[in-house]
């Protein structure tokens, strides 16, 4: 304490030199901090409280209420989802029971067309003694019973040779359900892996179930009339007083022999698991799932009665008074997927749908809103009971912090009495004898040297004042000298960039009317390595290029002139100008030489039929561009991606083609407009580019790309350009009969 009353006395009774203002300041902002300090923990005290409370209040709400329309718009997703992924496992079962009945249909027409191939088989005849269980045999139509047996009997023995194939694959579906093979000749009898699967049967002769013409049974009739794969309706199959009928679903499709169509082959399979597998994965209570045809008439469904149950007459769900349902059952008839709200059975519901593309059917999932909002609620009511937690967890901390900062303040003052003494004469005596120094350089004296040693940043100060008089002399010899060489650099990169600029076309052949053309580049230095061409081989073919050099600058620059006119000068000298893949591979090899720098380029060229508007293209290792489909945007892109050019000199390159309807249109361009950066580092993107292509409606091409680089300049705001922005976009109008002779008078 008695030497801090002693420091008190000095700062009164001294004269206020550097030192006593130094101590002063030191004082006085310590006890200025302590009172603002102060001031600000009794507001915290009393009413930080408060707003954190008022804040937790509202962040809990807020936050609450995104969770809810997050989990709203997951849960939606999901729901498209799940009709996706259930709609994919019926079609998969559908597409094995297609792929086995083709297997049999591709086996008995091989051996109806090589039958020297094969011996004389035979399979159990119903009519003639028992059957073993699970065992091939014969029916026959009345009318082959009648004219007698023999007459098929060749035919009937060399068909037999498939009974290997008939049982196994039955059991390939497993004995847990009812599953069936068989086939039927155009002569009147059928083949098939069992009747009545684990019972021996021993027939009568007078029995009217085996007076059986498969010529006349749907899944015969529907099959010959296709030629080909079809699917029957679920219906009701017949076993014995000891089995209850069995719902199956027939695959069947024909077979041939050296005439034509030989017979048909079908499988059977029992729906029991299928008719499971869509009532279990029903969401929530008051679930429903349910198969429509593409007739819009229902196929499986667990309703009983009202519009979404299974009759022997279903309504057309199309023509449904429910505006909703009618609208949703035309979407799934086409083989869409989506969701729409509906209301059924009174009840409102999310309806999902998803296509089973091997049938042509569809799959509906109805979710009720309210099972929806009950999870939304539960998640809503866990949010704020976390927010509440957080909110006293919060204040708890603040306090506890608010303590520890006062505390650790009063310390800070203390020492800080005691210490300012001698940390300001340890300050200012170094600074006096700079000052005095500084003093004489500033009058002239240039070789004066400042001899400070305190081992500080004092003592560095005056090292760097020594070299900057140093560095002074030598900066006004060369002043001059720098300044005429900048002014003779810019003026050369000007130049440059006028002879780059001028090296791309600007005329962009307004007077076509097949076509219309623009192209712009932005280069992030002076000059850039990007670069676009355009340019007509002939009257009716149209070249187009863009291509991004490797680095910045005027090496990339140089590099990009190169590049442009070995391409150009390859596609007007090549023996077939539509053999792109040619051209590109020779101006690699071309580039590879003598590239010293290990420099390259990525390059999409291109040439486009002004008469049929067949695009042939080349992409070397570039941005994929953007085709315009029925209005819409989509990224052009190969599974093979070819090497960029100037890397390998025996790189291959392979060609493809498109053909632009009238009215269509490609996007070109570089990188730099994927990939430019706002001031947080994140890029403009891909999706971003394709979202702003395609709200451009019915722009000409110079508007189009101009809506994309002001969309990428607000985008990257006061960021700097980091890279090159080429873009070029060709629009085809087609053909027209007198846009040749117009262009020749223009």
């Amino acid at each position: 304490m008695g030497e801090f009353l002693r420091v008190l006395r000095k700062m009164v009774h001294e004269q206020p030199n550097i030192r006593t203002r130094l101590l002063r300041l030191l004082i006085l902002s310590s006890l200025l901090s302590a009172m603002v300090f102060a001031g600000l923990s009794f507001y915290g005290m009393t009413f930080v409280r408060k707003d954190i409370a008022d804040m937790g209040t509202q962040l809990s709400e807020s936050g609450a209420e995104y969770t809810k329309q997050y989990i709203n718009k997951t849960s939606k997703d999901t729901l498209a989802e799940l009709a996706k992924a259930e709609a994919g496992y019926i079609d998969r079962e559908m597409s094995l029971m297609q792929h086995d009945v083709q297997i049999l249909s591709e086996a008995l027409t091989w051996i109806q067309l090589h039958p020297e191939n094969f011996l004389p088989g035979n399979v159990f005849d119903l009519y003639n003694g028992k059957v073993p269980p699970t065992a091939p045999c014969i029916l026959y139509s009345p009318d082959v019973r009648k004219r007698g047996i023999e007459t098929v009997q060749k035919e009937v023995e060399l068909s037999a040779n498939i009974k290997g194939t008939l049982v196994p694959m039955e059991k390939s579906y497993g004995n847990d359900s009812y599953s069936a093979t068989y086939f039927g000749s155009k002569h009147g009898f059928l083949i098939c892996s069992s009747v009545f699967p684990g019972d021996e049967y021993s027939p009568l002769s007078d029995d009217p179930a085996f007076d059986y013409d498969p010529r006349v049974r749907p899944w015969y009739v529907n099959a010959v009339n296709a030629n080909k794969v079809v699917f029957s309706l679920p219906y009701l199959t017949i076993l014995n007083e000891e089995h209850s009928d069995v719902e199956v679903i027939s695959c069947s499709v024909p077979y041939y022999d050296a005439e034509g169509i030989a017979g048909v082959a079908s499988l059977d399979m029992a729906t029991k698991k299928l008719r499971q597998y869509i009532h279990d994965t029903a969401i929530g209570e008051k679930g429903i799932n349910f198969v429509m045809t593409n007739e819009g008439k229902i196929v499986f469904s667990p309703m009983q009665e009202g519009v979404l149950a299974e009759t022997d007459q279903p309504q057309d769900l199309r023509q449904s008074e429910v505006a909703e349902l009618a609208q949703a059952a035309r979407q799934m008839a086409k083989g869409e997927r989506g969701m729409l709200p509906v209301e059924v059975y009174g009840e409102k519901y999310m309806l999902a749908f998803a296509p089973i593309p091997t049938m042509g059917w569809s799959l509906g999932l109805l979710v009720s809103q309210e099972d929806i909002s009950s999870s939304l609620q539960e998640s809503q009511n866990y949010f704020m009971g976390q927010m509440d937690n957080f909110k006293e967890n919060l204040q708890r901390e603040y306090l506890f912090l608010l303590q520890a900062a006062l505390l650790a303040l009063l310390i800070m003052i203390v020492i800080m009495f005691f210490m300012s003494e001698r940390l300001s004469d340890r300050f200012v005596q170094p600074i006096k004898q700079m000052a005095d120094g500084v003093r004489e350089i500033a009058s002239g004296n240039l070789d004066k040297k400042l001899e400070i040693k305190t081992g500080d940043e004092i003592e560095h100060l005056a090292v760097c004042f020594n070299a900057m008089t140093d560095e002074l002399k030598a900066y006004i010899e060369n002043l001059s000298q720098v300044t005429a060489e900048k002014e003779k650099a810019a003026a050369e990169l000007s130049v440059a960039k006028n002879i780059q600029l001028g090296a791309l076309p600007q005329d962009f052949l307004t007077s076509r009317q097949e076509f219309q053309i623009y192209a712009s580049m932005d280069a992030a230095k002076g000059v850039g390595g990007d670069f676009y061409d355009f340019y007509l081989t002939d009257e009716n073919h149209l070249v187009i290029t863009i291509a991004d050099v490797s680095g910045k600058g005027i090496p990339a620059a140089l590099y990009m002139m190169r590049a442009k006119t070995t391409l150009k000068n390859l596609v007007l000298m090549a023996k077939d100008p539509d053999d792109f893949a040619a051209v590109v591979m020779l101006a690699n090899q071309e580039l590879c030489r003598e590239n010293e720098e290990m420099m390259f380029v990525t390059v999409f060229i291109a040439q486009l039929d002004l008469v049929t508007g067949e695009l042939i293209y080349v992409n070397g290792g570039h941005n994929p561009p953007l085709v315009q489909e029925n209005g819409r945007f989509r990224y052009l892109r190969h599974k093979k991606k070819h090497m960029m050019l100037g890397v390998n000199e025996e790189g291959m390159y392979e060609s493809h083609s498109l053909v632009l309807q009238p009215g269509e249109m490609i996007f070109l361009y570089t990188d730099g407009v994927t990939e430019a950066m706002n001031e947080a580092g994140g890029m403009y993107s891909e999706e971003r580019l394709q979202e702003t292509l395609n709200v451009q409606g019915e722009k000409n091409v110079r508007e189009i790309l101009a809506a994309v680089r002001q969309d990428v300049g607000v985008y990257a705001g006061e960021a700097e350009q980091s890279d090159d922005i080429t873009m070029l976009g060709l629009k085809f109008y087609g053909y027209k009969k007198n846009s040749r002779e117009d262009s020749r008078k223009l």
